[in-house]
């Protein structure tokens, strides 16, 4: 008798504790409803909820079924993703975004459904072995949650330096913007003082007429 190489115990509704290793999945399968079938006397089907169950590491350990009870409760996160036809999202740090790690070794680990540094350090390690280097990226994973852990309150400080931050860049935006405009303002107004000198310069310079007028009557009398 072949032995499998994964725990079957994972796909019991009793089990949680290795949830975390699973890649879970509901969707619609048609089937056909043969009770309809034959008071209409033609074929007809009907949507059945499915679940599928997935061991991260494995493309081949799975179990696909109609959906119980057991299953909803067991994954309501991923059952009401479904319902509301979204993707379930990822929960942890993708290997994607990880830089512990290369987009090519990423991108295998994520073939096997490994997607997240949380999968990867709970895969199991008959998965882990079966992989060039396998077990020292497991021990990456732990090791660098087990890091994160300690350092969680250090974090939550460097958001809020990150926060304050981006408050003074916003703040020294503004102020350089004022700056610029009461510059631009005060080249106005010196521009305008400078048009406003020009003109009394120019009505200094020229002469009075009646002026010029006496000043001609006065020589021809003295001609006279």
């Amino acid at each position: 008798m072949q032995q499998a190489d994964f725990d079957h115990t994972l796909f019991e509704s009793g089990n949680n504790a290795g949830d975390a290793a699973l890649l879970v999945k509901f969707f619609h399968k048609t089937m056909p409803d043969k009770e309809k079938s034959a008071e209409e006397h033609r074929a007809v089907f009907k949507d059945v909820e499915y679940v599928d169950i997935r061991v991260a590491g494995s493309r081949t350990s799975n179990v696909c079924r109609p959906a119980r009870p057991a299953d909803i409760s067991r994954f309501p996160r991923h059952y009401e993703a479904f319902k509301n036809r979204q993707e379930v999202p990822l929960e942890g740090t993708p290997l994607i975004e990880w830089a512990l790690i290369s987009r090519s070794q990423a991108e295998e680990l994520a073939f096997v459904n490994v997607k997240t540094v949380e999968q990867l350090a709970a895969l199991a390690d008959n998965f882990a072995s079966q992989r060039m280097g396998g077990y020292d990226l497991k021990a990456k994973a732990i090791k660098w949650l087990e890091a994160a852990k300690e350092t969680k309150v250090p974090l939550a400080m460097q958001e809020k330096l990150d926060e304050a931050e981006e408050r003074a860049e916003v703040a020294e935006q503004r102020a350089n913007k004022l700056e610029s405009t009461l510059q631009q303002m005060e080249a106005r107004l010196n521009a305008m003082e400078t048009t406003s000198g020009n003109s009394e310069q120019v009505e200094l310079d020229v002469p009075n007429t009646s002026e010029v007028r006496t000043s001609r009557a006065k020589r021809r009398t003295t001609k006279e």
